[in-house]
C-alpha cells in the first residue's frame, strides 16, 4: 500500500546537541543570567525610583485639573455637565493613585468628588437617607478615608 506522506524519524525533528562540553555551557549561561538579573534589577530600582518622583508631580496635575474644573464648572447646576467636564475627566483617568488627593479636596475645598470616588474605588459609604446633605456626605468620605489609612 502506497503512503501519502513519508515516514517521520526522531532525527528529523529533533535538534542536535551543541559540541561544547557540559561544564563550559553551564558557566556561560550562568554567567549570562546572572548579567540579565542584574540588569532587571537596575530596571526595577530606576522604575521605583521614578514611581516615587512622580507621586509629586501627580498632585500638581491633579490640582491644576482640580482648580480649572472648578474654575469652568462653577456656573453649572447640571450634575452630568460638570462630571463630563475634560478636567473631571483628566482626574477620573488618573486611577486609584488620586484617591488620598480627592479625599483631602473633598475635606479642604468642599469640591464634589462623590461620583469620581465611588467611580474609582467602587464604595459608596454615603448613607441613603444622607444623599443631597453636603455635611454628612464630606463626613462620611472622610471617615471612609481614615478607616483606610488614606487620609
Amino acid at each position: 500500500m502506497a503512503s501519502y506522506c513519508p515516514q517521520i524519524k526522531p532525527t528529523d525533528w529533533s535538534e542536535p546537541e551543541p559540541d561544547l562540553d557540559w561544564h563550559e555551557s553551564a558557566i556561560e549561561t550562568t554567567s549570562e543570567a546572572v548579567r540579565k538579573l542584574m540588569l532587571i534589577d537596575e530596571l526595577v530600582a530606576k522604575a521605583l525610583a521614578q514611581a516615587t518622583d512622580t507621586q509629586p508631580a501627580l498632585a500638581q496635575l491633579f490640582h491644576e485639573q482640580a482648580d480649572k474644573w472648578e474654575r469652568e464648572t462653577r456656573h453649572l447646576s447640571s450634575p452630568n455637565q460638570k462630571i463630563m467636564h475634560p478636567s473631571y475627566q483628566a482626574v477620573l483617568g488618573m486611577g486609584a493613585e488620586v484617591v488620598p488627593l480627592l479625599l483631602q479636596d473633598l475635606a479642604q475645598n468642599r469640591r464634589e468628588w462623590f461620583w469620581a470616588l465611588s467611580y474609582i474605588t467602587k464604595a459608596n459609604p454615603i448613607q441613603r437617607e444622607d444623599a443631597g446633605k453636603m455635611d454628612k456626605m464630606v463626613a462620611a468620605w472622610v471617615k471612609w478615608g481614615k478607616d483606610r489609612g488614606l487620609l
